[in-house]
């Protein structure tokens, strides 16, 4: 049995080569930490890290019950010009820095049970930058929150291993205990120091620490030996002010509907509501602070303070804004929006409509075309009266058409100059600023928002159409309209408007109603033509006698104006002679469209081609009337010079008859050389009238009175954006200059705006409300901005004051709830009006009277003392810095701790 021989195969061998999971965690976290790398930066400038962006690199590792995400925080810090890299170690200089003992954003991030009031872009900013000053740092954060001592012990103890082993130069962190606590252990290590940070977290500060004295003593003995200078102390004690009485900012909006009788209810419907419900500033900050100073200078008790605020070297203020606030103008836009989905026709509410927008046949499709589509003028006018109820009485509707429709267009609701001949490529397709459509989509907003709904809107809209039919029946110019044929740039209602001034304009000028003036001015036109060139005005069903036509005496033309330049015609030696025609025919683009989509429709090639060529025959028959003798070749030389190709240069040739016609125009059969054919010698005077202006009229009006008030409401989104937008410009004069973003906002506001007035209404799946909604989201944004921007120069500011460049610097700043700073303290005239207010909240608070010269503070909300140690200790040699931050605040007592110790010698704390 001694010699028996034993197999180590029968027992288990351990195999120490392999890794554990620990190891493998502690490589992983290593290898992690060694892919950081670090460059070494310029020193920080005042509150630059609130200023600057931040960057996050985040990695995941799993260990056990860790779930760990290893996030990098690194500020991009810009180049700075003519700065030299410093050569002490960068966390060092940070640390040591005041530069940004307060650079506090978002102040909601520190303190979590204060009143949370949401900010469209809240502030990235890590409380470890806020706390140390640090511009780069890692944090190891668990998914769950770490409660177990031991499982903090060991993730802190991996994490000085790969710390040590990957030589990182940037400190380390692990959270520990619940994430909204906030709580840190950190390491880092430079040469021959060992930095440790620690942070402790109470609801009630012990007594020492309340105050200075106790806080130095402490920290003297947290650090253990002796420096040669003296702790460096910074004080900042924070103020709160909520409550701004005579200084707070408010905006008037009329709601009330019993109350209407009672104001100028044209003042009210006629001009948008802007303002918010709230004052935006929710409150102001002050800061007084003491930036740097000796323990030994200064001196904090129970008993006795040398922090008295009035005297304090340094002065800031900071606003917080409250973002809940009802804008009134974009209220005022999205509730509008809801109207876009109402399918009520006028006729619901107002029966004998029922009679009136009956359309009459359409026959075949030319006559689509050159047709009416309803009946005639006379067939559906009613002169009787209609009794129109509805919520707005009859004295406030003829304020508003006295508004709308000013007699003479004069007094002091007279339109200006609505002609707008300006090329802009970001110009809204609206209307011209205070237009008559401008004023009218005003008054539909304000009377559908803000007095009775749907119903007030179908009663304006239905005494608006009678109102025009009115004016029309006595060819009157409807006022507040441009001039001249529809314009494509301007909005569809724009533009029939100004077809109805068109047809108003032709319909007297026919009855020779017109103004003296204008007959003269047309009498000098029809002098330049000849003498018995009066326009006969024939019926739809006249025929013209074609026997008549073609006879046309060669030596008696008739309808010229006058010759085209030197141009002979080309079979004899006469003139060639420019003829009268009839007028151009106005289109709104929704009858382009329609006229695209017929002529789609339409199989038969030589019925399109008669659809297409109405207008050409009108003046192929006038030059025919104009040149007897003329030919295609003649006519295509005055109408279309392009498809005329002259032959050379000949010197003999002057008149420009050498040539032949263009490849398009030769092929046989064409639509050119068809229409010729058919064309006889009628002046234009006794053609047929290419544009009916009594039909169009009828056509225009019984599309107005056809609208549902979805319908109503797509005609005047735009025109009612647009004025918003210009009321919002005319709001931000005073403040523009200081409004961070400004322009882009408004460029950016405008170019949406004018992108969405061109496109169609799409109401499937609300598809454009969506997108016009997402345009009053910007406008309540620019409309909170501006009120906030008002608020506080009236908080800080004399009423007519004017700005300077340091004022609107100041200004920026603060609308931006940077820390600013108030150059001169409490005797500045900004902290002079802070005083102020404070003192009046004080007193009304008290119920006493404000005193003008009792100069005093109430209780700060919060204090911050920054302890700071560095330089050369009394034996051994350089130290490191040491460094703690103590905030108090009414139930938080945070002490932020950063110390160093030197690793090459042993010494005893």
């Amino acid at each position: 049995m001694a010699n028996e021989e034993v197999f180590d195969d029968d027992f288990y061998q351990e195999d120490f080569s392999t890794a554990t999971e620990w190891e493998a965690f502690v490589s992983r976290l290593t290898d992690i930490l060694e892919s950081y790398e670090v460059v070494e930066e310029e020193p920080l400038s005042n509150n630059e890290l609130s200023l600057c962006e931040w960057c996050e690199e985040e990695e995941s590792i799993v260990f056990n019950d860790f779930n760990l995400s290893v996030i990098r925080y690194k500020a991009k810090i810009p180049p700075k010009q003519e700065a030299s890299k410093s050569t002490q170690c960068q966390v060092f200089q940070d640390l040591i820095s005041i530069k940004n003992d307060h650079c506090l954003l978002d102040f909601n991030y520190l303190r979590h049970d204060y009143e949370v009031l949401y900010a469209p872009k809240p502030a990235k900013i890590h409380p470890l930058a806020v706390w140390y000053g640090l511009r780069d740092f890692i944090v190891l954060k668990n998914k769950k929150p770490l409660h177990d001592l031991s499982k903090i012990k060991l993730l802190q103890s991996s994490m000085r291993i790969s710390v040590f082993d990957s030589k990182c130069n940037i400190p380390t962190f692990i959270q520990a205990l619940y994430h909204e606590q906030d709580l840190f252990l950190g390491i880092y290590e430079y040469k021959e120091f060992q930095l440790a940070f620690d942070i402790v977290h109470l609801k009630t500060p012990p007594p020492p620490c309340k105050y200075l004295s106790g806080l130095i003593e402490m920290f003297k003995g947290k650090i253990g030996m002796a420096y040669v200078n003296p702790v460096t102390v910074s004080v900042c004690l924070s103020y709160s002010l909520k409550n701004f009485l005579s200084a707070a900012y408010s905006s008037d909006k009329k709601s009330d509907n019993d109350e209407w009788d009672k104001i100028d209810f044209v003042n009210v419907v006629s001009n948008l509501s802007f303002g918010v419900s709230i004052d935006p500033v929710h409150e102001l900050i002050l800061y007084t602070k003491w930036p740097q100073v000796g323990e030994n200078v200064v001196f904090d008790s129970e008993t006795y303070s040398d922090f008295n605020p009035i005297n304090a070297p340094k002065w800031s203020i900071r606003t917080r804004f409250d973002y809940t606030p009802v804008c009134y103008l974009a209220d005022m836009l999205h509730d509008y929006l809801t109207l876009i989905e109402s399918q009520e026709a006028l006729s619901e509410y107002y029966n004998f409509l029922l009679s009136k927008n009956r359309a009459g046949d359409v026959g075949n499709p030319f006559a689509a075309l050159t047709d009416s589509r309803i009946p005639s003028l006379p067939s559906v006018l009613n002169t009787g009266s209609y009794s129109i109820d509805g919520p707005i009485n009859e004295d406030q509707m003829q304020q508003i058409f006295s508004y709308l429709f000013p007699e003479n267009n004069a007094g002091k609701f007279s339109y200006g100059d609505i002609q707008d001949n300006q090329f802009d490529p970001q110009k809204i397709k609206s209307a011209t600023p205070d237009s008559l459509v401008h004023r009218l989509s005003i008054i539909l907003a304000n009377i559908y928002t803000s007095f009775s709904g749907r119903r007030s809107v179908a009663q304006f809209w239905t005494e608006f159409t009678q109102k025009l039919r009115e004016r029309v029946e006595k060819c009157l110019r409807i006022p507040g309209v441009a001039s001249g044929f529809p314009d494509m740039r301007t909005c569809l209602l724009h533009q029939k408007l100004q077809m109805l001034n068109v047809c108003i304009e032709r319909k007297n000028i026919r009855e020779g109603r017109l103004p003296f003036a204008m007959q003269q001015q047309f009498a000098q036109q029809e002098g330049k033509t000849d003498s018995d060139d009066e326009f006969f005005d024939c019926d739809d069903d006249r025929v013209v006698d074609d026997e008549a036509a073609a006879t046309q005496s060669p030596w008696n033309p008739v309808g010229r104006i006058s010759k085209l330049g030197k141009m002979l015609l080309i079979d004899c030696d006469e003139p060639l002679y420019i003829p009268v025609t009839q007028d151009p025919v106005p289109k709104t683009e929704d009858e382009l469209e329609d006229d695209a989509e017929m002529l789609l429709n339409v199989s038969d090639s030589e019925l399109r081609a008669q659809l297409m060529s109405a207008s050409l025959l009108s003046d192929m028959e006038s030059f025919k009337a104009a040149n007897p003798k003329g030919k295609l070749e003649d006519f295509i030389r005055w109408y279309s010079p392009r498809d005329w190709i002259e032959d050379e240069a000949n010197e003999d040739e002057l008149f420009g008859r050498k040539g032949h016609l263009s490849d398009r125009m030769m092929i046989p059969g064409n639509t050119w050389q068809t229409v010729w054919s058919s064309a006889k010698p009628v002046p234009a005077r006794r053609q047929r009238r290419l544009f009916d202006d009594t039909k169009e009229m009828e056509k225009v009006l019984h599309f107005l009175e056809c609208q549902t008030l979805g319908s109503i409401g797509e005609l005047t989104i735009a025109p009612l954006f647009h004025s918003a937008l210009i009321k919002l410009q005319k709001e931000s004069e005073e403040t523009k200059d200081f409004l961070p973003n400004f322009k882009e906002k408004e460029n950016k506001l405008k170019q949406n705006c004018c992108i969405l007035s061109r496109e169609k209404w799409i109401s499937s799946k609300n598809v454009s409300r969506k997108k016009w909604e997402a345009i009053t989201n910007d406008f309540s944004e620019w409309e909170l901005s501006i009120n906030q921007g008002k608020s506080i120069m009236k908080k800080l500011y004399q009423e007519d004051y004017k700005l300077n460049d340091d004022d609107i610097k100041f200004l920026n700043s603060l609308m931006k709830c940077y820390d600013t700073e108030l150059e001169g303290g409490a005797k500045n005239d900004i902290g002079v009006r802070v005083m102020s207010m404070f003192n009046e909240a004080r007193a009304y608070q008290n119920e006493q009277r404000p005193e003008d010269h009792s100069w005093s503070l109430p209780d700060p909300f919060e204090k911050q003392f920054t302890l700071r140690q560095f330089g050369n200790t009394t034996n051994q040699g350089t130290g490191g810095p040491q460094f703690m931050r103590v905030i108090l605040s009414g139930n938080e007592f945070r002490l932020c701790g950063a110390f160093s110790q030197n690793t090459t010698f042993v010494y005893a704390p």
